[in-house]
């Protein structure tokens, strides 16, 4: 059974075997569903992965016929499907959905495990959720049901698996890059059809190529803006781009007042149940954002969003180089899985825990012996995918459903399929730091903007700064450690000032010393609003 909430705006369309649902749909789609259409139970399976691996945009499909459902999310798995055999086989768009239909409230029980997960990292890994048989698609994933048999098969028709190809110089891997990125500038031009794209502008590298690749190819329909608190530096470094650029810019900001009310507010409420999937969080700068910019008519409602989101993993900038020093192996390789993405909540690092989450990341390598004497390249190459399977695709990429959620279409052009496969095979000298990123925008050098312009990313915004003068004297006096205690007790009205402001000072005191950012908070918000969830 095919059950599909409204809520996400999925599409319909009649064919002669199958009705399609889906989202994203494009002519690029569209040999997909017209081969599943017509080659009804003599589906071949190579076929269709041949035709899955040429797709280049977002999107995902649940078709059905009487004899079969088939389902596709793209490589990324940008819109999220989920299923369940608990009552019969049901798959849907909405996780909610399918946990209201999974049969008796008293039957369905919360997965302990899952919760660990998203307590000490935001998001539940592999296909589980925080509900027993309540299951998510993995990214590149493909499902087909048999009616008739009542059988079964899921299956991955892609996964980012770096094996890189030492053959070519570094001149030819750069040419290639400016190749590649041309296309990838042409599609997002193909897409958003002379309509209104609005970047959503940083500091960085990867907003700031995507507007100067749109600049340069001189689309015109086009506008930028930033958000973040007053006074904030990063905003500052992308306003001076987009002057160069003399592209249009504007800086969405909330008082401390507006983000306490907004997050609070039932719409927030909504949201955090629209983009969980039972399954995953997110940051929620963009909900604050969208949330002012919709309620203010900020920007047009037919706008393309576009940001540079992932660029600076698919680049290479998150491969550890301890990977690369003599001696490590597979426990380093866990080690710093478990340090950048579960430590959310210091305190929750328990020895029992840690066993449970490193057994999960070793089956979901696929590793059977810790002991495996495994190179340098094939670490570097599991823990790419490990991140691009688990927090990229579920917890960076679900930042879009703020877009979705407020009615907004996006794009994220350094999620580029082709772009991804290429970096697959550049070696690793070339991904260390984003070797080949940085060398290609040194010979492109668009306009100056690379080079010598070095704007300031991260700074204390507005007034805060005069913590960083008192700072100095303090460890001056005291010792780096006091220094940093100093930090953390003012780090409420730092960057992330805006993100905080939904809690008291108080209570961010309280358990300052157990919390990474303000995400953990976010969460504890989720578990307590969600407690009731299975209650009949």
């Amino acid at each position: 059974m095919v059950i599909i909430d409204n809520l996400y705006k999925w599409s319909r369309i009649p064919l002669k075997n199958y009705v399609v649902h889906y989202i994203g749909l494009t002519e690029e789609l569209d040999p997909i569903v017209h081969y599943i259409d017509n080659t009804g139970e003599g589906l071949i399976r190579d076929e269709l992965d041949k035709l899955l691996s040429k797709c280049m945009v977002a999107g995902s499909i649940i078709m059905e016929s009487d004899k079969h459902i088939i389902a596709i999310v793209d490589h990324f798995r940008c819109y999220p499907i989920f299923y369940t055999h608990l009552e019969g086989f049901i798959i849907s768009n909405s996780a909610r959905k399918l946990c209201n239909l999974m049969g008796d409230k008293k039957r369905i029980k919360w997965n302990r495990d899952s919760l660990k997960e998203v307590e000490m990292s935001g998001y539940v890994t592999g296909s589980d959720t925080l509900i027993h048989g309540l299951k998510q698609f993995q990214s590149g994933e493909c499902l087909v049901v048999n009616k008739k048999s009542n059988s079964i098969d899921i299956r991955r028709y892609y996964r980012y698996t770096p094996k890189p190809i030492c053959s070519k110089s570094d001149d030819e891997w750069i040419k290639e890059l400016d190749v590649i990125m041309n296309r990838v500038t042409k599609r997002m031009i193909d897409r958003a059809n002379n309509g209104p794209i609005r970047i959503a502008l940083s500091a960085g590298l990867d907003s700031r190529i995507l507007i100067c690749k749109l600049h340069e190819f001189e689309y015109k329909n086009l506008e930028s803006f930033s958000y973040g608190p007053k006074g904030s530096w990063e905003a500052k470094g992308a306003k001076r781009v987009a002057k160069r650029l003399s592209i249009p810019w504007k800086l969405i900001t909330l008082s401390r007042k507006e983000a306490h009310n907004i997050f609070w507010g039932s719409e927030r409420k909504k949201y955090f149940n629209f983009l969980d999937g039972l399954s995953s969080l997110s940051f929620s700068q963009e909900f604050f954002a969208f949330s002012k910019i919709k309620s203010n008519q900020l920007i047009p409602d037919d706008s393309i969003i576009i940001n540079g989101q992932s660029g600076d993993f698919i680049s290479g900038g998150h491969v550890p180089e301890s990977l690369l020093m003599k001696g490590a192996n597979i426990e380093t390789l866990l080690n710093l899985i478990i340090k950048k993405h579960y430590s959310l909540q210091k305190d929750l690092l328990t020895e029992e825990r840690l066993d449970f989450i490193k057994e999960k990341i070793l089956g979901l390598m696929g590793i059977s012996d810790i002991n495996n004497e495994l190179t340098s390249e094939d670490l570097i190459t599991l823990y790419e995918q490990w991140e691009c399977e688990e927090r990229q695709v579920k917890w960076v990429i679900n930042c879009q459903r703020a877009q979705d959620f407020f009615g907004y279409d996006w794009q994220m052009p350094l999620w580029d399929i082709e772009l991804a496969k290429f970096y697959s095979k550049v070696p690793i000298h070339l991904k260390i730091n984003q070797n080949l990123y940085k060398l290609w925008l040194k010979k492109w050098n668009y306009k100056g903007l690379f080079v010598d312009f070095k704007p300031t990313v991260w700074k204390w915004p507005g007034y805060s700064i005069i913590i960083v003068f008192m700072a100095k004297p303090i460890g001056f006096f005291f010792g780096g450690k006091v220094k940093k205690s100093w930090y953390e007790l003012f780090h409420y009205w730092g960057h992330d000032r805006d993100y905080y402001a939904p809690y008291s000072y108080y209570y961010y005191f309280k358990v300052r010393k157990a919390i990474r950012n303000y995400v953990p908070l976010n969460i504890k918000t989720w578990i307590k609003e969600n407690k009731n969830l299975l209650k009949p």
